[in-house]
């Protein structure tokens, strides 16, 4: 039977029996098995075999990773990529390792260490990604957006991305294409691909398919996907990791459809369908590091936002160590309209500020309640109330449930699509999936 705790930073919270006897949002049960170093060199093998030969006899090689908001086991996967970069340009300098930082703050040397390993910290250099230092244009997309990257990546020979398969509220999926731009672009890149979450005139708001778990029709995918094209000689390691974080899948492949491919097995193993909306819900963000500020932590609270009724109760567990997370979503918080937001934005675009106006319509739309390290100060700009215990959790929701409302509680955030699922067991749009119906 699984354990009864909720994910809160590094150290999860045990339910009260109250809660832990509701229904629990979970994918279907499955027994995930690590895949072994055999797979992990032969994945190695087959996406550096993918690149174009050597045109040097010194060719420059750059490997993208996650960065520390994307956990993922790296240091068997970057074994195994070294061993086949030397087997196969075995003249090739030390490869630049780049973290995919995108807007985040640039990691330090050290983190970036920490992030991939010992061993692999001494085999490999090591690049941050800063997306406000000078970047090296490579093209245009065909609709306009031009396209800068890290120095390292854009002078490379050769560019391998290793990608975690993750939803993501905007583009879909996280991984593949997504490493590059925003992954390692310079801001004005960065904001352009994230800008085109926004319907067009004479519609405002999000777009409808610029949502989790939808790649058919998304603006911000296929933004990603054209800037992705212009890099011409980058092959990808596309990695999915099961619910303790080891590595179970893992396929080499091309950074736009072999990642569009794996992304449908993933949606279809981790999705849950209700038939009717809930009226309260307790969902935990994931734990560090999916809620190690505000900004990671609003990736659940949309996640589970599709399955709520307007007017709903949603319980949010984040302890938010490191309070909201970007200055510049804090500052676009402190605007109290969101017609002023949804309008600044229009007028100038800003990854934080669409978080901040995203924020605010949720908090507006439900009732929502924190369990969070966050100050008041904070709580309050969202739109949102502190939450004082998991017991006063258990009571809120028991006063739901005897009214008669549908209660239940999720433990794994934006980890797992929600949808509600129409008469003819398709889920509706927005909210919909690359692999409807299955």
């Amino acid at each position: 039977m699984r354990s009864a705790v909720l994910p809160y930073g590094t150290r999860p919270l045990a339910l009260p029996a109250r809660i832990a006897g509701l229904p629990r949002l979970e994918a279907p049960e499955r027994h995930d098995v690590p895949a072994g170093a055999a797979a992990l060199r032969n994945a190695a093998r087959k996406a550096v075999a993918r690149l174009a030969p050597a045109p040097t006899r010194n060719p420059r090689l750059a490997v993208v990773v996650p960065d520390r908001t994307r956990p993922l086991p790296l240091d068997g996967v970057l074994a195994a990529l070294g061993d086949a970069i030397s087997r196969h340009w075995p003249e090739a300098p030390a490869p630049v390792v780049v973290p995919a930082s995108g807007i985040h703050r640039p990691m330090t040397s050290r983190e970036i260490e920490e992030l991939i390993g010992r061993d692999a910290a001494r085999r490999f250099r090591i690049a941050p990604h800063d997306a406000d230092r000078p970047a090296l244009l490579i093209g245009t997309t065909r609709s306009g957006i031009p396209v800068a990257l890290h120095p390292a990546v854009a002078k490379a020979d050769g560019v391998l991305l290793v990608g975690r398969i993750v939803f993501h509220y905007l583009a879909g999926f996280g991984g593949g294409r997504k490493l590059l731009a925003p992954g390692v672009a310079a801001r004005a890149t960065a904001l352009a691909v994230h800008r085109r979450c926004l319907a067009s005139p004479p519609a405002c708001g999000r777009h409808p398919n610029a949502c989790a778990g939808r790649l058919e029709g998304n603006p911000v995918h296929d933004a990603a996907c054209e800037a992705a094209r212009l890099v011409p000689n980058a092959a990808a390691l596309h990695v999915v990791t099961g619910t303790r974080g080891a590595v179970i899948r893992i396929e080499a492949g091309d950074p736009v459809s072999d990642h569009a491919a794996i992304c449908r097995d993933y949606a279809a193993a981790h999705r849950v369908r209700l038939d009717d909306p809930l009226d309260a819900v307790l969902v935990s963000a994931g734990g560090h590091p999916s809620d190690r500020d505000l900004v990671q932590a609003h990736k659940a609270l949309d996640a589970i936002a599709s399955v709520v009724r307007p007017g709903g109760l949603v319980l949010l567990a984040a302890r938010c160590r490191d309070g909201i997370g970007n200055p510049e979503v804090a500052r676009a918080l402190a605007v109290p309209s969101t017609v002023q937001l949804l309008d600044a934005l229009y007028r100038k675009f800003t990854i934080g500020g669409h978080t901040a106006l995203a924020l605010k319509e949720k908090c507006a739309r439900f009732d929502v309640r924190m369990l969070t390290e966050l100050d008041d100060a904070s709580l309050a700009a969202c739109g949102a109330r502190r939450l004082g215990s998991l017991d006063e959790a258990a009571i809120l929701l028991d006063a739901v449930a005897r009214a008669g409302g549908r209660v239940a509680w999720a433990p794994r955030g934006a980890s797992l699509l929600y949808e509600l699922v129409s008469p003819a067991g398709v889920a509706p749009s927005p909210g919909g999936s690359v692999a409807p119906g299955r």
